[in-house]
């Protein structure tokens, strides 16, 4: 029992000392500091997610408003069609293939004359 009050008393004083180099560095205030730049973002985004909201609600609004929906509509549809196509398309094929000799006759010539080019 006496061994174990001993073990306790030297890691709280183990961790009395590093609380002391560290509050320096941060401590509580730097704690603080920091819970109090992240509110703040968190404020932050949450007042642009709303003008965002907001703008959309506009926007929405707008198309209603002068009958371009099914326009706006059209037009979204156009463009996610094209991003499909892109993404489906195949790469073509080489009607020849080289063979391996000449890829390495022309590797060859291509690394003399970067030498020469060097000296």
């Amino acid at each position: 029992m006496v061994a174990k009050l001993e073990r306790l008393k030297k890691r709280i004083k183990t961790l009395e000392e590093w609380v002391d180099k560290n509050e320096a560095l941060g401590g509580p205030e730097g704690t603080m500091d920091t819970f109090n730049y992240l509110i703040s973002r968190m404020r932050q985004a949450e007042q642009l997610q709303g003008h965002f909201n907001q703008l959309q609600q506009y926007l929405q609004m707008f198309l209603q408003e002068e009958e371009l929906m099914d326009k706006w509509n059209d037009f979204i549809m156009e463009k996610e069609n094209a991003i499909q196509e892109q993404t489906t398309e195949e790469i073509p094929t080489r009607e020849t293939s080289e063979s391996s000799e000449e890829v390495g006759k022309e590797d060859a010539k291509g690394s003399e004359t970067s030498e020469e080019s060097e000296t």
